[in-house]
């Protein structure tokens, strides 16, 4: 089969408009420290169609230059909103399906887990994870299977494989 070649300008973005109307989970982002991580985080949701992003507990300035030119511009066409813990669990019903995107004693297997009807994803900081008070909020936790030494992966690459494979299962 032909490769093509490679889609640009115009044809590119008639492509991306025929996949607007396909709204994905919220992105909530339990103490999320980077601007690096939080920048990835933006444009994967954007790339993904999650248009709501929630910021819990944190000082990332949401005006920085680094994070903007990281981002690639997707942080001026989401809804970022910053919540405090208690803000974030006043909200907890707006979700139908929560899942954590984390590693726990329970959590399953994301390939072998029906996350068609996942609504929000929380995922947790660099080093700590996500707190045990936003997880007791979670339906359940999802995590990725490791092949290699390391235990985990970066929080916003999990997250791109968490959001297309919410994608594909669609």
């Amino acid at each position: 089969m032909p490769t093509g070649t490679q889609i640009r300008g115009q044809d590119l973005f008639l492509r991306q408009q025929s996949n607007k109307n396909k709204n994905g989970p919220c992105i909530i982002c339990d103490g999320i420290q980077t601007p690096e991580n939080f920048g990835s985080v933006l444009r994967v949701a954007d790339a993904t169609g999650s248009q709501n992003i929630w910021l819990l507990d944190s000082e990332l300035d949401l005006k920085s230059k680094k994070l903007s030119k990281l981002a690639r511009s997707a942080d001026q066409h989401l809804d970022i909103k910053h919540l405090t813990l208690e803000q974030f669990i006043a909200q907890r019903a707006k979700f139908n399906q929560l899942y954590a995107l984390e590693i726990t004693t329970q959590s399953t297997d994301l390939f072998n887990t029906d996350i068609s009807q996942c609504d929000g994803i929380v995922i947790g900081h660099e080093s700590l994870g996500i707190r045990k008070a936003i997880l007791g909020c979670c339906d359940s936790a999802i995590h990725l299977p490791m092949y290699g030494t390391n235990g985990s992966m970066n929080v916003s690459h999990a997250l791109s494989v968490f959001l297309y494979e919410w994608r594909r299962q669609q």
